[in-house]
C-alpha cells in the first residue's frame, strides 16, 4: 500500500473521528444527571458528590411549592409602630433572639436574677430566654427570678420577655423535675385529645405559678414507628388524631395565657438523617405531605397557635431546593404564610445545632434566617456572635430595615404591645 499517496486521506479521516468523539463527550456532559456533579450547600460551601447524594433526593418540579416567595408586609397597630420607632437598631436586633440566660450573663449556671442580670439586659434587651432544669432551685426562688427578669426588661425598653421551657412530659419536663411536681406522661401515651388537653392545662398551671409564659410545645409531628425520640413525643401515627391533640393543647395553653410553640415544621416523622452531616431530609411530594403530616400543623394554626417553629430540615417539596433547610428558606416562609395561612410568629429551630453548623456557620445561619423572613432566632449557644453578625448585616444593608422592622413588629404584636 502506498502510504505517501494516501497520507492526506488518512489524516482527514482521523481528524474527523476525533471531532466526532469531542462532540459526543460534550453532549454527554450536558445530559448527565445534575446530582452526579458537585453540588453547593449554603454560603458557598461545596459538598462532594457522595455526601450530597446521601443528604438530598430530588423531587419532581411539579410536586414542589410555587416559585413565588412574596409575602404581604405585616401591618402592625399604631402602638406597635410607635414602639418600633422608639427603639434603637441594637434593641431591635436583640428582640429577635431567644437563648439561654447563661449566654447573656456569662455565669456557668443561672439561678438568680440580680444586678449582673440587670446589666446584661441593659446591654442585650433580648426577646426571650429559655431555661433548663438546673436553673430551678425551688418555686419561690423561680418566682423571684422570673419577676426580676420581667421588671428589668420593662425598665429597659417597656417590652416583656418570653420566658420559656420545653415542658412536654416524660424526660422533657425541666420545671416539673426541678420542683418535684408530678411529671406529665409523654405525649405518645396520652391517646386522646381530651387527655392531651388535661396534660397541657396541668403544665400551664404550674408554669404560670412560677412566672414562665412560653412552652416549646406541642410537637405536631406524626410518628412513623421507628422507635425514635420523635415517636415518643409525637401524639401518635394517625395524622387526624395528632392534629386533634395538638389543637387541644394549643387551646389549653392559650386559655392559660401561655405562648405555645407548635414544632417543628415540616415535621421529623418521615425525615432521614444524612450519614455525613446528620441533617434531616425528606423527599415526599407536597401533595402527600399536605394530606398527612401537614394536617396537624394546620390544625394548630386554626386553633390559634401564636408561634410556629420551623425545623432545620431539608425538604425540597417545600423549599423548592435540595440544599436549603426550611429554617433558612424564604419559600418555606412563603408557604407557611400564604398556603397555610399562618400570620403569627415564626421561630427557628436551634441554630446552634451541630448538624446544621457542618453546612452553615451559626452566625451566617442567623443572618439567612432573618433574610428569609423568620422572626425569632433560637440559639442555645454562641448568642453574642450571632447577635453581632445580624447587627452587622443590618448596618451594612444585607438585612434591610424593612425586614428587621417586620420581624420585630410580629414579635411585639405577639407580646401584646
Amino acid at each position: 500500500m502506498n502510504f505517501r499517496k494516501n497520507g492526506d486521506k488518512y489524516l482527514i479521516t482521523v481528524e474527523a473521528l476525533a471531532l466526532i468523539v469531542v462532540l459526543v463527550l460534550g453532549v454527554l456532559h450536558f445530559i448527565m444527571p445534575g446530582d452526579v456533579r458537585e453540588k453547593k450547600i449554603g454560603n458557598n460551601n461545596s459538598i462532594a458528590k457522595d455526601a450530597t447524594e446521601d443528604a438530598t433526593q430530588s423531587v419532581n418540579d411539579d410536586t414542589s411549592v410555587d416559585a413565588d416567595v412574596t409575602v404581604a408586609p405585616f401591618t402592625p397597630t399604631d402602638s406597635v409602630k410607635s414602639k418600633i420607632d422608639s427603639m434603637t437598631t441594637e434593641q431591635k436586633v436583640a428582640q429577635l433572639f431567644i437563648t439561654r440566660p447563661e449566654e447573656i450573663t456569662g455565669v456557668s449556671t443561672f439561678t438568680q436574677a440580680g444586678k449582673k442580670t440587670k446589666s446584661a439586659l441593659e446591654e442585650y434587651p433580648i426577646g426571650g430566654l429559655i431555661f433548663r432544669q438546673e436553673n430551678f432551685l425551688g418555686e419561690e426562688s423561680t418566682k423571684i427570678m422570673m419577676s426580676n427578669l420581667q421588671a428589668y426588661a420593662q425598665e429597659k425598653n417597656g417590652v416583656n420577655m418570653f420566658l420559656a421551657v420545653d415542658e412536654e412530659g416524660g424526660d422533657r419536663a425541666p420545671l416539673a423535675n426541678g420542683h418535684a411536681y408530678e411529671v406529665q406522661p409523654v405525649p405518645s401515651t396520652l391517646g386522646s385529645a381530651d387527655a392531651a388537653g388535661k396534660s397541657a392545662s396541668t403544665i400551664a398551671s404550674y408554669m404560670t405559678k412560677n412566672g414562665l409564659n412560653m412552652n416549646l410545645s406541642p410537637t405536631a409531628d406524626v410518628a412513623y414507628g421507628d422507635n425514635s425520640e420523635n415517636d415518643t413525643y409525637a401524639f401518635g401515627s394517625d395524622s387526624a388524631t395528632v392534629g386533634d391533640c395538638v389543637a387541644t393543647e394549643v387551646s389549653s395553653f392559650n386559655s392559660a395565657g401561655i405562648y405555645s410553640v407548635a414544632k417543628c415544621f415540616p415535621g421529623k416523622g418521615k425525615a432521614t438523617s444524612d450519614s455525613t452531616t446528620g441533617m434531616l431530609w425528606m423527599t415526599d411530594k407536597l401533595e402527600d405531605l399536605e394530606g398527612s403530616d401537614f394536617t396537624s400543623y394546620k390544625k394548630a394554626i386554626d386553633a390559634g397557635a401564636p408561634v410556629l417553629m420551623i425545623g432545620n430540615i431539608l425538604c425540597q417539596s417545600v423549599t423548592g431546593e435540595e440544599t436549603t433547610p426550611c429554617s433558612l428558606s424564604s419559600k418555606a416562609v412563603a408557604y407557611v404564610r400564604n398556603s397555610m395561612g399562618f400570620q403569627g410568629l415564626l421561630m427557628t429551630d436551634d441554630l446552634s445545632d451541630t448538624s446544621l453548623n457542618k453546612v452553615y456557620s451559626q452566625d451566617q445561619a442567623a443572618i439567612e434566617a432573618v433574610k428569609a423572613g423568620m422572626n425569632m432566632i433560637f440559639v442555645s449557644t454562641g448568642f453574642e456572635g450571632s447577635y453581632n453578625a445580624v447587627l452587622t448585616a443590618v448596618n451594612n444593608g444585607d438585612i434591610s430595615s424593612e425586614q428587621l422592622d417586620d420581624a420585630v413588629a410580629r414579635i411585639l404584636t405577639t407580646k401584646g404591645i
